[in-house]
């Protein structure tokens, strides 16, 4: 499989570099991942260690940032993350992973949420796959429309601020899920343990989609 650009297409595969955000990481017990001074300052570090630019990683990482924040902790502990994670500065275009459909789209606005996210529904060997991009930028709602297609590459949105992507350090939140069950414009991206070979079965691993 080939690379396929998710984040501008300045940056190629040779450009990203994985980071580690998991309880495993010995950094995060003296340091708030959810602080996004912190955050960046974290990054800005890890660019210069590696001399490359685009950050990524996250798909089944188990997360402290997720066990200090009050939406995550209604009944079982979520902390384990299904998506994969981009980091580049906010207004940063954000493109399709192939050819499809917007299948639904929603301001999920509320703190620690994906703010604006759309979803995008594909063919993909005999079967459908739904492919979602959170933490964008409220402008890009003005020109989403459910059904409108998108070519593989083409921008569908750029990357939202701390301010309006659910007060995170800027990054996409990328995820291929199976099926949509009953969810539009939202997909859970955040979950218990417990529940991870459930959905294991829904949601993919994102990184041969991307890296190839």
């Amino acid at each position: 499989m080939k690379f396929r650009y998710i984040i501008d297409p300045q940056y190629q595969s040779q450009d990203y570099f994985p980071i580690d955000l998991s309880i495993h990481n010995s950094f995060w017990d003296k340091n708030d991942v959810s602080d996004i001074l912190t955050m960046e300052n974290f990054l800005e570090e890890q660019r210069n260690t590696s001399g490359k630019f685009v950050a990524h990683g996250g798909y089944k990482e188990q997360r402290a940032l997720y066990r200090k924040s009050a939406r995550f902790q209604d009944g079982a502990v979520r902390d384990v993350h299904m998506g994969i994670d981009l980091w580049a500065p906010a207004g940063t275009n954000v493109h399709a992973i192939m050819d499809g459909k917007v299948h639904s789209f929603a301001d999920n606005d509320d703190a620690g949420n994906y703010g604006p996210t759309i979803i995008l529904e594909h063919d993909y060997q005999g079967d459908k796959l739904y492919s979602l991009y959170g933490h964008l930028s409220k402008s890009d709602m003005q020109r989403w429309e459910i059904g409108a297609r998108f070519r593989e590459s083409e921008q569908i949105a750029t990357l939202g601020t701390p301010q309006e992507n659910g007060g995170y350090s800027p990054h996409l939140h990328f995820q291929l899920m199976t099926t949509m069950q009953d969810y539009a414009g939202d997909f859970p991206g955040v979950i218990a343990e417990n529940d991870l070979e459930k959905y294991s079965e829904i949601i993919l691993d994102p990184n041969p989609f991307i890296f190839g």
